[in-house]
């Protein structure tokens, strides 16, 4: 069995020579993704209409063990819902940009 993931060993890692996931052992599908530049972020790996997927949850320490075993617990979920949560993440991601391009247009016309 892999050894359990906590923050104190979480913040001891070293930085790897290339990039490499470190699997949560208490959560299936829940990766630390370890950058040589030394960077670590979360992110959860699932498959959906029969494709693997990863959703990338988001940058540790700013997000924690727990929070990230929270987040990918609801991804996950809504993927035994019949949603894909990284589809909902572009989506809303597309929709940002559009308003931001409409309130630049619109500032441009006042």
């Amino acid at each position: 069995m892999a050894k359990a993931l906590t923050p104190a060993a979480i913040g001891k890692m070293k930085p790897p020579e290339k990039r490499i996931e470190v699997p949560d052992p208490a959560l299936s599908g829940l990766y630390l993704v370890l950058q040589p530049s030394g960077a670590k972020s979360w992110a959860v790996r699932y498959r959906f209409a029969a494709k693997p997927r990863k959703l990338t949850l988001g940058k540790w320490p700013i997000i924690g063990l727990a929070d990230a075993r929270m987040a990918a617990s609801e991804a996950l979920a809504e993927v035994e819902h019949g949603r894909d949560p990284g589809a909902d993440k572009v989506a809303a991601k597309k929709e940002r940009a559009t308003n931001a391009d409409r309130d630049k247009i619109e500032t441009l016309f006042d």
